[in-house]
């Protein structure tokens, strides 16, 4: 440069100088009239100053910032992250499946950065060069540890609340309910005014916590048919239950279709012909007084020859008013399966004796009056929507609806319980794995 030559100082000169940020050698370097006249320099004075109005705000900061080399280094840090951060994003652009798999983290720090420094979600967003649509797409998807449904209390709080849940998984990790149908779980919990909610939400719950169920394969059977009121299908069967001590027990129960109820049940260690059957079938009509009953009762068992000789004679010499009709399952006549005795054999050997046998008979005879009990009062069939079978027999209608104004109620203090939800891991909300 010559040496007569005027100086030609970068546009950032003027600005680091009327910002103070000029070390006292760079200063010496300046002229004084040339410092004279840049002291009453105007951004206003210049035309575009509103394009850069907002940079020249931010010089102030800039300024504290290198005044402190903690935390020009802290910065530095940053802006190094966040540059990587950026070419690593531009990857993902072009694999969506890796951007999804960090969408995770990516969400997260943008909430973190917004904690610690009190700017706007969108702002954060626009720092990590992410859409505010794309953040919120991705945060109704992330996950709690909190809930077993793996979903934000505060931004999902229609889900059961944390005292709702803790509830669920007492009961279907109860020794009581080891084995029962998660049909029978609920409706007694709902009747005991320990839950409020649908099953179908408390199936997914149970199932998120742990719930198992011994489970027992059926042959596929034609489609079964339904009563359409009590007694009018009787249901009988035998089945052979072992024990320890005493060998095999015959076993055959009464079922009525309509309520499910077990009317009653005979055991045998000798032989079950049909007389063993007509003597269960005569205690059963006089248990419940079906000899008095005004519409048609249908007996319907398979073709064994237990199933006959006796029993067609006493079903013959039934005196009106109820005409009484013995049907074979399996048949031209009737192409349904006896099903429902069936699923009781089951249920009795692998839910409620839970695959075990009885010592002797006497214990044996305990369980089947026991099992009675249980089946009959405190059992839960699905179609009964709450109600037991016996309810059913002693003149209870089936009501669909009966637990809605409940479930309603309790959804509605559900979704404000789960709006306050203070224990998230972040006032942000939840994190995310």
């Amino acid at each position: 440069m010559l040496a007569n030559s005027k100086r030609k100082y970068h546009p950032l000169i003027i600005i680091l100088y009327t910002s103070g940020m000029l070390s006292v050698d760079e200063l010496k370097q300046l002229p004084r009239t040339t410092r004279y006249n840049w002291n009453d320099f105007n951004h206003n004075d210049f035309y575009g100053h509103q394009w850069v109005e907002e940079y020249i705000k931010q010089f102030d900061d800039i300024k504290d910032v290198f005044q402190s080399r903690f935390t020009a280094r802290a910065i530095k840090t940053i802006l190094t992250a966040r540059r990587g951060y950026y070419r690593m994003l531009g990857e993902f652009v072009h694999n969506k499946n890796l951007l999804k798999m960090n969408a995770g983290s990516i969400v997260y720090s943008i909430e973190e950065i917004a904690e610690f420094s009190g700017i706007t979600i969108r702002k954060a967003c626009s720092f990590y060069g992410i859409s505010k649509d794309w953040y919120y797409a991705q945060k109704q998807k992330i996950v709690c540890d909190l809930s077993p449904i793996k979903r934000c209390y505060k931004t999902h709080s229609n889900q059961l609340t944390i005292s709702e849940v803790t509830t669920v998984e007492q009961l279907v990790k109860s020794q009581d309910n080891y084995r029962k149908p998660l049909s029978t779980i609920y409706y007694d919990a709902m009747n005991k005014n320990l839950i409020a909610c649908g099953i179908t939400s408390f199936r997914k719950y149970a199932n998120a916590l742990g719930y198992t169920k011994t489970k027992v394969k059926y042959k596929k059977r034609k489609i079964g048919f339904k009563a359409s009121y009590v007694f009018e299908w009787l249901h009988v069967d035998i089945t052979n239950i072992y024990t320890h001590n005493d060998g095999v027990q015959k076993v055959a129960f009464v079922k009525d279709n309509f309520s499910s109820a077990l009317l009653h049940k005979r055991s045998t260690n000798g032989k079950a012909g049909s007389s063993f059957i007509a003597s269960l079938l005569k205690e059963t009509f006089e248990k419940y007084n079906l000899h008095q009953q005004s519409k048609e009762i249908h007996i319907l068992s398979d073709g064994g020859s237990e199933n006959k000789g006796a029993v067609t004679s006493w079903i013959e010499g039934i005196k009106a008013p109820p005409e009484v009709n013995k049907i074979t399952a399996m048949t031209s006549q009737f192409p349904f399966s006896n099903s429902m005795s069936e699923i009781t054999h089951s249920i009795y050997k692998s839910e409620y004796m839970g695959g075990k046998l009885s010592e002797d008979i006497t214990s044996h005879l305990e369980s089947l009056n026991d099992f009675m009990d249980y089946y009959n009062h405190h059992r839960y069939p699905c179609r009964l929507y709450g109600k037991t079978p016996m309810q059913i027999i002693n003149g209870d209608s089936i009501d669909k609806f009966l637990n809605t104004q409940k479930i309603k109620q309790a959804q509605i203090a559900r979704v404000e319980s789960n709006r306050n939800f203070n224990a998230c891991v972040s006032k942000l909300g939840c994190k995310p794995f």
